[in-house]
């Protein structure tokens, strides 16, 4: 039988894939647990009450989905209160390869619904009533102040459209702009003095 070294137990304990997600052995990953500050809401809650704040209106388009959650992540909510995303600039923008995967997951489990034509604007998100079910408690417990900011920013991020939120997203955040396939369609605009 041959004996476990400190170098092959380094070499276990922790293990990184290339979207930055961190695997650790039982034993680490309980005891970074146990010294971790727990965040309030999950990324999937995030995503459940992004969709609950309008539940007749599904988000067209994974595009929008992954904008709206960032927006929500970062605007809406404390950011400290919610857990990472782990947003990277990619194709169309921010992108979180862990949203997709929550979103995939949370249509598995039967809270959202998606429907329409894959990869494309005609996609549709939407939650469904065993997902209402789930959220609602968590959305009652927030300020009703929060409540109805999350209602009229995903009501205005709705009205915006792809395009829009796209322009927006583009003009806020320029960084994630670096990977992005249209940033010759979003280019900023520089206002000014002509020189004459």
């Amino acid at each position: 039988m041959k004996m476990e070294t400190d170098i092959d137990r380094k070499l276990l304990e922790r293990e990184e894939y290339p979207d930055k997600t961190e695997f650790y052995i039982y034993d680490r990953a309980k005891q970074i647990f146990s010294e971790t500050k727990g965040k309030k809401i999950l990324l999937t809650d995030a995503i459940l009450l992004l969709l609950y704040a309008q539940p007749d209106n599904p988000i067209f388009g994974r595009i929008s989905m992954m904008k709206q959650v960032y927006l929500l992540t970062h605007e809406v909510l404390n950011r400290d209160d919610v857990q990472d995303g782990r947003f990277v600039p990619y194709y169309f923008g921010w992108y979180s390869f862990q949203v997709i995967n929550d979103v995939w997951n949370l249509e598995f489990l039967g809270y959202i619904t998606r429907k329409g034509k894959l990869n494309s604007r005609l996609e549709r998100f939407q939650i469904s009533e065993r997902g209402k079910k789930h959220i609602s408690q968590l959305f009652s417990t927030l300020p009703e102040k929060l409540q109805i900011t999350i209602k009229e920013k995903r009501k205005g991020w709705d009205q915006l459209g792809c395009d829009g939120i796209l322009k927006y997203m583009y003009t806020k955040y320029p960084q994630s702009i670096e990977r992005s396939r249209l940033k010759e369609r979003y280019k900023p605009i520089r206002w000014g003095r002509s020189k004459g």
